[in-house]
């Protein structure tokens, strides 16, 4: 028997990589909708845009060649690598050495760019009284306050703060098995991807949030077309403008009530016949968005915290001193996840980067280099201008703490055991050294742990022996 240790998970981190993944058949049900169309192509790259509107309004293929041609020679290969992304969104077929739009795909976007088809998939304006007091001013700051209140929830609360508010079971569990926090023994508590999950402008932050939700979708066995036809319809919807439920399925309605939980709609009618989205989402739809992993941007998706880079309010010292010139709530919870807070007025944190901060703070899973980038990111205008940024001897000195606690590291492997006679064990431990897969063994105990990669090779052999002796020994 032989036992593995470590193991990999995988997680799409791009919608791009989420609509690859789709079957062809929910691909053909997402194009049918001229808002997704639109949308997909708003999150394109630039070339990838410029190819689908040069074979937009062309019915017969194109020779790869002549599409080729299009680009000078030193950027042709950046082009059929576009070629190729188009046809892994399966926006493109290419046959024969020749490359088509796909046909629905095609004429969706026609609709959508020239106002033909299901124009309700752009969503359906309510035609009740507008209320005068829901206002973007209004909806921003509403939206502002649910995103802010989970990312408060997901730092965690200082000893003389206030109770934070309850967030609902479907924001929790989607931090949680987003890998953004684990359970620990006082509860749930950011780990690494939380922390720098905090480091991401807040466009990025909620593209990570819808993606899970997908995710979770399809465990509850909703209808995951349904879901990013709703998706796509938001982020194509005006900002201010109340639009009704009256189309949307129940699934679709089932969503909106959750997505209301971050912000990223308002619903003042109790009855939930109409919706207003927010900020959050309209500004969704551009490449420079698209991606959950970027850590910066501009625009108004950002939160507080990128947003205090433009004018960065940290000020450490060569003694591990810092000042923090601020008053937001949560820009102090996250300071204190790896400093000892001191002082505090009502424009100022001062407190110090200790070796227990950082040993607290890597216990969450958050390194040292995600420590240094945001302190550099943070760093007040007068550290701004020095280099490096950060005083040498504090950054050192926080590697040198986290080396202090990671001097181990986990490797698979695979732990071989009960071998009757030595020398089977000898013949095996032979063949394991010639090879290099050995990575410990006690000729002692007839013991050995060999490599991952190694052990298909051992497990041949080993087979090999069974078939030829009674007396084989065991992995385990």
């Amino acid at each position: 028997m032989a036992m593995q240790l470590g193991g990999e998970d995988e997680f799409k981190t791009t919608i791009a990589e989420y609509l690859e993944s789709l079957p062809p058949q929910f691909c053909k049900r997402v194009f049918s909708s001229p808002a997704a169309c639109l949308a997909i192509f708003r999150l394109l790259s630039t070339i990838g845009k410029q190819l689908i509107m040069s074979m937009l309004y062309l019915d017969s293929p194109l020779k790869l060649q002549d599409v080729l041609q299009w680009a000078r020679p030193e950027h042709q290969r950046l082009v059929r690598s576009k070629i190729h992304q188009l046809r892994k969104l399966q926006l493109l077929t290419e046959e024969k050495g020749s490359v088509l739009l796909n046909t629905i795909f095609q004429e969706q976007l026609r609709n959508a760019l020239t106002g033909g088809g299901d124009f309700s998939s752009f969503g359906v304006p309510d035609s009740g009284a507008r209320d005068a007091h829901i206002t973007a001013a209004r909806l921003s700051r509403y939206a502002g306050e649910r995103w802010e209140a989970m990312l408060r929830f997901m730092v965690g609360r200082s000893a003389n703060e206030a109770a934070l508010p309850a967030l609902s079971d479907t924001v929790q569990r989607i931090l949680q098995s987003s890998g953004l926090m684990d359970r620990g023994p006082d509860g749930l508590r950011i780990t690494n991807s939380g922390f720098q999950f905090l480091l991401q402008d807040s466009a990025a932050q909620v593209w990570t949030v819808l993606l899970q939700y997908l995710r979770l979708a399809e465990e509850k066995n909703m209808d995951v077309v349904e879901v990013l036809n709703l998706l796509f319809q938001l982020v194509s919807l005006q900002l201010g403008r109340a639009y009704t439920t009256a189309q949307l399925t129940a699934n679709q309605q089932r969503m909106l009530s959750e997505l209301r939980e971050f912000g990223l709609v308002y619903q003042d009618d109790p009855s939930g016949q109409r919706f207003y989205p927010t900020h959050l989402v309209t500004t969704l739809a551009s490449s420079g968005h698209a991606r959950s992993s970027d850590n910066g941007g501009t625009g108004p998706g950002q939160s507080e915290l990128t947003k205090s880079s433009e004018h960065g309010y940290i000020i450490l010292e060569t003694n591990c001193r810092i000042y923090a010139y601020t008053s937001s709530p949560l820009q102090i919870a996250i300071l204190g996840l790896f400093v000892r807070l001191v002082s505090r007025f009502s424009n100022l944190v001062t407190g110090a980067i200790t070796r227990d901060s950082v040993r607290q703070a890597l216990t969450h899973g958050i390194t040292a280099d995600q420590i240094i980038i945001f302190l550099t990111v943070n760093a007040h205008p007068q550290m701004q201008n020095r280099t490096p940024v950060l005083p040498v001897t504090v950054t050192d000195q926080i590697r040198l703490w986290e080396q202090e606690r990671n001097r181990l590291h986990p490797t698979g492997a695979y732990f071989y055991k009960d071998f009757e006679q030595r020398q089977g064990f000898e013949r095996v431990f032979r063949y394991a050294q010639d090879i290099g897969v050995i990575l410990w063994a006690n000729t002692e105990k007839r013991q050995m742990v060999v490599t991952r990669q190694g052990h298909a090779k051992i497990a041949e052999l080993v087979k090999g022996q069974r078939a030829s002796s009674a007396q084989t020994p065991s992995a385990s």
